[in-house]
């Protein structure tokens, strides 16, 4: 299963102003990251983006059950993105392995989710 999705950066960097967006969206370690970055608006949207591709892939949604902060992007050694599932989003990743990709360019993050069954993977 597979999912997509694209967003304005600019978008993104007004949304972060709210207190209340970011709690709501983000886990704290993802806050923690993003501010760490120079350009913390561009990796907040490369991580909403992420959030978003893998509800797609997981044909859900928000709602449901399933909270943005539910899925977690964090990185691994290399900084390659990785996802964790909490809460509500388990049930639709449970059994699968979770390819992320996060891309920028000019004002547009864009990632990509690929969920495989863990018995299909080689």
């Amino acid at each position: 299963m597979i999912g997509t999705d694209i967003i304005k950066i600019s978008r993104i960097a007004e949304a972060i102003e709210s207190d209340a967006f970011l709690n709501r969206v983000f886990t704290e370690s993802e806050r923690a990251y993003c501010d760490a970055k120079p350009d913390r608006a561009q990796s907040y949207a490369g991580i909403f983006c992420a959030k978003e591709a893998a509800v797609k892939a997981g044909k859900s949604g928000f709602g449901n059950g399933v909270m943005p902060a539910d899925i977690e992007i964090g990185h691994d050694e290399y900084g390659a993105p990785v996802l964790a599932a909490h809460g509500g989003a388990q049930r639709f990743f449970d059994g699968h392995i979770a390819d992320v990709s996060i891309s920028h360019d000019g004002d547009h993050a864009v990632a990509v989710v690929m969920l495989t069954a863990r018995n299909d993977r080689s």
